[in-house]
């Protein structure tokens, strides 16, 4: 299975070039003992968005809210290439390299106008660059084999949602991979001490976060949204500090009155210190039990998306700017996988893949300067129980308070089990369960946003952090094969939280799917398709910072 890249039509030259260059032969090398293939595709991406809603957000609005209104919502060309060169039976490099042209220009002034990667933008995306050495240390340490360079350790046995798969972190911009594995730079070992008996060790020398989606600012930067704290009272309190900057509805006309005062949120990811304390590993064994695929695997590192840790106000009251500091939850996490086929029924495959999560513990810090004249250290804001409010607090030298908890030491569980099924060669049928989607971390539950975006006094829904899915699709070939007709779809059920015994506030949400694909001629293909969020913005999949509805048309030829 080719891997998926892309890159614009003005550089692929230069890129194709390279790939050219490198395949031509070393000096002292015998020409007989390279083998040099290229493969790779060439793509077209236009989407639509449609059925958003385009109400205006009471704070002034990042760009990438323009995003949500209904129009043109992707544009995108691609251009991928993947070199492979083996030489002899032990050495092999690989360079897979993407191009990708936004297909929008990026103006914020006239002079950006004038220049080429603000008129059209593009960018690289390196998904491999590494060499494997096999045998490396002949019989001394029979099948003993290394990679070092930019690479992808695809662990886990379940279909795209893989809990134990940590090693690498997600690219979530496209919600129609539903999160794709972001190549990082590793050197990994691999050992086939007997038959069938694999270990593997990978270290990780600097953390990569996650891409988000470009709709991600707004479940950070909306001041009105609930505080992503776990104890419920001091969100709500949290809440309370707030009306000073809800807007009213008038009683004559049920206009929308801004409340005079603005409250607006800068959001600032921390990346970890480059450190040895903060260098990422990982192991792997995997072995077969009656022809089923088994394994257990450990990872030490953190998650990719982060979250807030400490927010400062500044300016006054009547323009009050949060300025907000985001890290990256450490995590340690011990896998669970097995696969295989059931012979005695048609031959049906299935998966089982859990994860024990120990995450590390994430408190918010709130800080106030808005009161204190700007010589002067700010003073923490404290959430005092026995008024069931926040107060101003001057922590004396040595002593500490209680913090809202954002990610609590608590472990967790995430797991994935399914089965899928080939009918007559014509009809494939896939289903899955899953417990805690790809961007769901730390036990415990949380308030979702509200309904009405404009109204804090609204109580909002509160749910377990880790949610509850059903997982399906369908394939069905027509036409010689050359028609694939298919239907995907995800529904969020009610989820209990193990450590309070509650469940969900539960508000129905989910995803189709649907897609045309048609391969005009060999290795050609056009695609004509739909992903349909359902459920309201106070929901997973109807929430605007998880993106919108779109309608797509891609094309792709591969080669």
């Amino acid at each position: 299975m080719r891997m998926r890249t892309f890159f614009p039509s003005h550089s692929s030259c230069c890129l194709f070039a390279l790939f050219a260059a490198l395949s031509l032969q070393s000096p002292g090398v015998a020409q007989a003992d390279i083998d040099v293939k290229l493969s790779g595709y060439v793509s077209s991406d236009i989407r639509f968005r449609i059925l958003s809603d385009e109400q205006p957000p009471p704070a002034p609005q990042p760009s990438q809210w323009l995003l949500l209104k209904n129009g043109v919502s992707r544009n995108e060309n691609r251009i991928r290439g993947t070199l492979n060169a083996r030489i002899g039976d032990k050495v092999r490099a690989v360079a897979d390299v993407e191009m990708v042209t936004w297909g929008f220009s990026d103006l914020s002034s006239i002079d950006s106008s004038t220049l080429r990667p603000y008129v059209d933008p593009f960018f690289f995306e390196f998904h491999a660059a590494y060499i494997d050495i096999n045998n490396l240390f002949g019989s001394a340490i029979p099948r003993f084999d290394l990679r070092i360079g930019r690479q992808v350790v695809p662990w886990g046995s379940a279909d795209k949602f893989n809990p134990i798969a940590n090693v690498n972190t997600l690219d979530l911009s496209d919600p129609l991979m539903f999160g794709r594995a972001l190549a990082n730079n590793m050197v990994r070992a691999d050992w086939n001490p007997v038959g069938d008996l694999n270990i593997t060790a990978v270290l990780v020398p600097v953390f990569r976060p996650a891409q988000l989606p470009r709709t991600a600012p707004v479940a950070l930067l909306d001041p009105l949204r609930p505080a992503p704290v776990l104890n419920q009272g001091i969100r709500a309190a949290l809440d309370n500090e707030r009306t000073l900057y809800v807007p009213r509805i008038d009683p004559n006309t049920g206009a929308l009155i801004p409340s005079g005062r603005t409250l607006t949120i800068e959001a600032a990811p921390l990346a970890p210190e480059l450190s040895f304390a903060n260098m990422q590993a990982g192991g792997r064994v995997a072995w077969k039990l009656w022809d089923q695929d088994m394994g257990v695997s450990y990872y030490h590192g953190r998650f990719g998306i982060p979250v807030p840790a400490w927010s400062i106000a500044t300016g006054s009251i009547d323009n009050n700017l949060i300025k907000t500091e985001l890290v990256y939850p450490k995590a340690d996490v011990i896998g669970l996988e097995m696969a295989g086929s059931i012979e005695k029924l048609g031959g049906m495959g299935y998966w089982a893949e859990a994860a024990l999560y120990l995450p590390g513990r994430v408190e918010l810090a709130v800080y106030d300067q808005v009161t204190m004249p700007p010589t002067v250290k700010p003073m923490e804001y404290v959430f005092d129980e026995s008024l069931g409010r926040y107060v101003r607090y001057i922590r004396p030298a040595g002593t500490t308070v209680e913090r809202p908890v954002v990610i609590d030491n608590t472990p967790f569980v995430k797991a994935t089990v399914g089965a899928d099924y080939t009918i007559a060669g014509k009809v494939y049928i896939n289903f899955q369960y899953v417990h805690g989607f790809i961007d769901e971390f730390g036990a415990g539950r949380i308030a979702r946003p509200r309904k009405d975006a404009n109204n804090i006094k609204e109580e909002p829904r509160v749910e377990s952090r880790m949610g509850d899915y059903l997982v399906a699709g369908l394939d069905v070939k027509a036409l010689q094969d050359r028609l694939l007709f298919r239907l995907f779809g995800v529904i969020k059920v009610p989820s209990i939280d193990l450590g309070s015994g509650l469940w969900d506030d539960y508000q129905a949400t989910g995803v189709l799917f649907p897609q045309i694909i048609w391969t005009v001629y060999d290795a050609t293909e056009l695609m004509l398709g739909g992903f349909i969020m359902l459920g309201d913005r106070s929901t997973k999949f109807g929430d605007p910072a998880a993106g919108g509805t779109e309608l797509f048309l891609k094309g792709k030829i591969s080669f």
